[in-house]
């Protein structure tokens, strides 16, 4: 059952308009049941413009974090390189494992040394760096990681090359 409401313009010196059920006997007075539908008709609007307001913070938050990200420093291999990615290249210069790279997007390509070989995986560099940064704690991280790999590979040439002149003294 819906009860007929009217607006009613009352003339005392407030001006208030006021919705009046239809054909009460002094026109002023609202049934409890409509003020509760009033109430909850209020709290829903409140919970959805709060909601709006929220998502609209999320929304600002990730653009603004966005920015940020787009707005990474480039090391200076990255200066005029292509905004792809190579698998090898991002595990080797931006020290990534193949899991990280297994969760990130890529767009696939001919291989362009041989059509018949296995389609080229490559990855948006910039979702690259910032992965990488992420992990190893940003720039100056990834550069220290870099140079440690760097480092154990040359150690390991070398111990290969003391290795190889060991055996050839003794072979002697």
């Amino acid at each position: 059952m819906h009860a007929n409401f009217i607006m009613k313009k009352e003339t005392n010196d407030s001006n208030e308009s006021q919705l009046v059920k239809e054909g009460s006997k002094d026109g002023n007075t609202l049934t409890d049941e409509q003020k509760e539908r009033i109430k909850r008709n209020r709290e829903q609007a409140l919970e959805r413009r709060k909601k709006i307001l929220e998502q609209q913070q999320q929304q600002q938050q990730q653009q603004q974090q966005q920015q940020i990200e787009d707005n990474l420093p480039l090391e200076d291999f990255e200066i005029d390189a292509s905004p792809y990615v190579t698998a090898t290249e991002a595990m080797k210069k931006y020290c990534l494992p193949q899991g990280t790279l297994d969760v990130c997007s890529f767009i696939e390509k001919d291989n362009p040394r041989n059509s018949k070989f296995s389609k080229m995986k490559l990855y948006m560099r910039n979702e690259i760096r910032k992965r990488a940064r992420e992990r190893w704690g940003g720039l100056e991280g990834l550069q220290q990681e870099r140079r440690k790999r760097e480092l154990n590979k040359f150690q390991k040439d070398l111990d290969d090359v003391k290795h190889v002149f060991k055996k050839s003294k003794h072979g002697s």
